[in-house]
């Protein structure tokens, strides 16, 4: 079977599978075309994309919904592309039956192989088809179209080349599908064509694991997971038709679960039985080794334990058999299977006895030691405690440096192997401890039934207690730790206490507790020696525990000891986000910078995709800060992907709260208002996800001018995360909270909030802090009545950020400092400092800030370009008076014929209620309009 055929069958089954854009696209060439212009598509993609599926269904459209429009259709063919002429004498055959009369006294077709045309008869040939083509479109359009193009025959080929070539000004759709990869089977000359600025190239991309969620629900009814679409995605690579069968043939459970590695598709298990079968003993040795070895198997490594003495002649006739070929890069050159899921399905044809023994020979030939053990865990399939024992030693030295998945999948192997049931059940709880260690919680999560049945002791508590700690689990998490230290013993076993303690530090961090972090941390640090996993992990956070209780100096010294401790390793990776964490808070976000670029990676080092995301989730927020918005966007959606695949929802909200604000900035409301749902939480959870959950409402109603949403998101954050004498609060949302009192005429309990919050005894002053409280003071004051002490405290706020580059909050400030002066009637000022934070607004993309700045300065009346023109329509009242409005007229009716309320206008504009009313009475009467919708359609006759 074919994958040319076989997408055609899924046509019907599998409509569009993600390919939506590409089909409305065509749809659009296609009204191009019938107004009277030839148009050339090619539609690309590896086989299994869909090429067939999304061609079909169009020409079904074509045939059925478009009247007019006449099918010509071909489809490329390994064997017949030996004949000369096949592909033409398909299209011809597919014409009207009355034009199709005609052409039988036209060039007869070549019956045998492949002859060459001269080119007398190739422009012959091409003059009776575009002869056939002019006539039909007189009548309608046509669209020609040929599947599989790179299995034409070579004549076919040129003579429909010479046709797209020279057909001008007639309503002809040439559709041609092709696979890059057998790009060069097409004549240099024919696919310089297909390849030119004339053609339009519709590339079928791999489906993302949206698209992948779509297609499961849409065809089969399944609501996939982020991590069963990831995996999908990552196991296929996207390919639709593989994605499609998969989920076609295994059981609806497959997917609700942690599944660590997929079955090959039967379509690739067929295709890999009849290679093999026709291949050489040597290609056969070298595809098993390269299954047996696993990804990057190298020349030398198949060539032993395959028994070749050279591999390349195997490689050579894997390559023309489409199986495995030889892959290089700047690092080294590998021996690579062509298509996904191809290991896998040649590993599964390899007998039992074989596949043993080639794991005994590759656990001669690799280097790792990790990678030596799991190939001796594959050769040994019953129990075997002196291997069990090794794994677990090579386990524990992975832990040290922070390797946790590798130590993870040591000690499940050792589980497996141990021969006495409590050794076995033991080294299980280790390996779900390293597993939530390294971060996988979607797969520590599969195992959580099976440790809670378990037998009740300490470590089972830890783990568990651990694993509610990751899941955001805040009560779980309490009683299983405080289970767990019960039931310890730290004078017996001390190295068992601190680790429980250090899960206590964690738990400490996710509450923003200060003394449970460095209480915890002290505890975990006395029980253990420097190095140990434990000493490391708790002193990597000690230091924000010092911060949360206001002790900068103690907090900065911490970590300098701990980052001149920390050995080059994954441990490091822990100190390095910690450290990053005070310094963004303390306005050494360049060294914040540093360090959480440093802390993300874990390809190269191992180390703990958790500590990996939370870095990522405060580098997004980093670049925010910095004003490198398109970074941060970049890196959200590179986290986005790993965080959901992981199913850790401690750190959603921080990672998602970034990103509703960017986007809300920037306009974009749909993809804002996903984000606020995603860091979305319940409650009862970490105050570490609810206080960024909140924000990321608020800024999005912020935003949008809905200030009394914004201070419902707000008001909460009081009580859950105060700021006082003992307690530093890590989150800025204090200033945001007062400008939402302010904005909602709550002026009182403004001045209570912000009274008390400036009486905060501080170790130290951080500029940005003083910032936030300078223009929070100068906000209130300016709604209070006194424009020239607010002055003075805008301009206080601006000069704590000298120095420091934060265009974002130097844009907050600034615009507050510009619509509280325009509402004071001071307009030049206004005007001035408003025009500086729409340009920075601007440099920033946040579209939205830059419409209100628009606004803002329009309602100052000083902006000659944007002053209201005594001509616009909007002025001119219906009984023939021509009265000019006031800015802030103008600026009033723009926002009420949009919609907008009056108390919606009075919160944008800041202004009181009462005066929109006031500026509304007056336009209308200036306009002679009684009514709202007089107004709205006034400025749709204008616009």
């Amino acid at each position: 079977m074919t994958a040319g055929s076989t997408q055609g069958e899924m046509a019907e089954d599998f409509p569009l599978a993600g390919r939506d854009a590409a089909f409305e696209q065509l749809l659009e060439i296609l009204r191009t075309v019938r107004k009277g212009k030839v148009g050339t598509v090619v539609l690309s993609g590896p086989s299994g994309s869909g090429k067939t599926a999304l061609l079909e269904l169009f020409l079904d459209r074509c045939r059925t919904a478009a009247r007019g429009v006449r099918v010509l259709s071909a489809m490329g063919d390994d064997w017949e592309a030996q004949f000369a002429l096949a592909g033409y004498s398909q299209l011809m055959r597919t014409l009207p039956l009355r034009t199709a009369k005609d052409y039988d006294g036209g060039p007869a077709l070549a019956p045998g192989p492949v002859a060459s045309l001269t080119p007398d008869q190739v422009v012959n040939y091409a003059s009776t088809l575009s002869t056939h083509l002019e006539g039909l479109q007189t009548h309608g359009s046509v669209v020609v179209a040929v599947d599989d193009v790179h299995k034409l025959d070579e004549e076919s080929l040129r003579i429909l080349t010479f046709v797209m070539r020279r057909l001008h000004d007639k309503r002809v759709l040439f559709l041609l599908t092709l696979n890059p990869v057998d790009a060069p089977r097409v004549p240099a000359g024919v696919l310089d064509f297909l390849t030119g600025h004339q053609v339009v190239r519709i590339p079928l991309e791999p489906l993302s694991p949206q698209q992948v969620q779509d297609v499961a629900r849409s065809l089969f009814g399944l609501d996939l997971s982020a991590t069963a679409a990831h995996g999908l995605v990552t196991h296929t690579g996207g390919i639709a038709q593989s994605i499609v069968e998969l989920l076609r043939e295994l059981p609806p459970e497959t997917w609700q679960s942690w599944f660590p590695s997929l079955p090959p598709t039967s379509w690739v298990r067929a295709r890999v039985r009849s290679v093999l079968a026709a291949a050489s003993p040597a290609l056969v040795a070298a595809a098993e080794a390269a299954a047996v070895l696993g990804p990057g198997a190298g020349l030398a490594e198949v060539a032993r334990v395959g028994g070749l003495e050279s591999v390349m002649p195997a490689l050579d006739e894997g390559h023309r058999a489409g199986l495995l070929g030889l892959s290089v890069d700047q690092s080294r050159s590998a021996v690579a299977f062509l298509e996904p899921g191809t290991g896998e399905a040649v590993y599964e044809q390899i007998v039992p006895s074989r596949r043993i023994a080639l794991h005994w020979k590759a656990a001669e030939v690799v280097q790792s030691e990790g990678e030596q053990l799991g190939h001796r865990v594959a050769a040994t399939p019953a129990a075997d405690e002196t291997l069990a024992a090794e794994l677990e030693e090579f386990a524990r030295r992975q832990a040290t440096v922070g390797a946790w998945q590798d130590a993870s999948t040591a000690l499940f192997s050792a589980s497996r192997l141990s021969p006495d049931i409590r050794a076995r059940n033991l080294r299980l709880l280790k390996a779900v401890d390293a597993l939530v260690g390294s971060g996988n919680v979607a797969q520590a999560q599969a195992w959580a039934g099976a440790v809670d049945a378990l037998p009740p002791s300490p470590l089972r508590s830890s783990v568990l207690g651990y694993l509610s700690t990751v899941s955001g689990q805040n009560d779980s998490a309490q009683s299983q730790l405080e289970m767990a230290w019960r039931t310890s013993n730290p004078q017996h076993e001390p190295a068992a206490a601190a680790q429980v303690a250090q899960r206590f530090v964690l738990h400490g961090v996710a509450s923003w507790d200060g003394p449970m972090i460095t209480g915890w941390a002290e505890r975990a640090m006395a029980l253990t020696e420097p190095g140990t996993p434990a000493h490391i992990e708790s002193e990597a956070i000690y230091g924000l525990g010092l911060y949360a209780q206001g002790r900068i100096a103690d907090a900065e010294a911490s970590y300098q000891r701990a980052s001149a401790q920390a050995a080059e390793n994954a441990q490091k990776q822990r100190v390095q986000m910690g450290a990053g964490w005070l310094a963004l808070r303390l306005d050494n976000a360049e060294s914040a910078l540093v360090n959480f670029e440093s802390a993300a990676p874990t390809e190269y080092r191992g180390g703990s995709l958790r500590i990996s995301l939370w870095a990522e989730a405060w580098l997004a927020r980093t670049h925010l800060v910095l004003g490198n918005w398109d970074a941060a966007a970049a890196t959200i959606s590179r986290a986005s992907v790993r965080l959901e695949t992981s199913r850790m929802p401690l750190i959603r909200p921080l990672l998602y709260w970034t990103a509703a604000e960017l986007w809300s900035m920037r306009g974009d409301w749909d993809r804002a208002r996903y984000y606020v749902s995603q860091a979305a939480v319940q409650p009862g959870t970490y105050r570490a996800m609810q206080v960024p959950a909140s924000l990321a409402r608020a800024r999005f109603h912020e935003a949008r001018a809905d200030y009394e949403s914004a201070l419902a998101a707000l008001q909460p954050l009081a009580e859950l995360d105060p700021w006082t004498d003992q307690r530093v609060s890590f989150w800025p949302w204090q200033d945001t909270y007062v400008n939402a009192l302010v904005m909602t005429d709550k002026l009182d309990a403004a001045e209570t909030f912000l009274t008390a919050f400036e009486g905060v005894h501080r170790e130290r002053e951080v500029p940005s802090d003083l910032a936030r409280v300078a223009w929070a003071r100068g906000r209130l004051l300016a709604a209070q009545g006194d424009p020239d002490t607010a002055r003075e405290y805008f301009e206080a706020a601006l000069g704590h950020l000298r120095g420091l580059n934060r265009p974002y909050l130097r844009a907050r400030i600034s615009f507050a400092f510009g619509q509280s002066m325009r509402r004071a009637g001071k307009r030049r000022l206004a005007s001035s400092v408003l025009r500086a934070a729409r340009d920075l607004y601007d440099t920033l993309g946040a579209a939205t800030y830059v419409e209100r700045c628009d606004r803002e300065l329009k309602a100052t009346g000083l902006d000659v370009g944007n002053l209201p023109d005594p001509a616009d329509p909007v002025l001119s009242s219906v009984g023939g008076h021509h009265q000019q409005l006031t800015a802030q007229e103008q600026a009033v009716a723009e926002l009420v014929a949009a919609g907008a309320t009056n108390k919606e206008a009075a919160r944008a504009l800041f202004l009181a209620e009462k005066t929109v009313q006031y500026h509304l009475t007056r336009l209308y009467r200036k306009m002679g309009i009684r009514s709202r919708s007089e107004l709205a359609a006034a400025f749709r006759a204008r616009d």
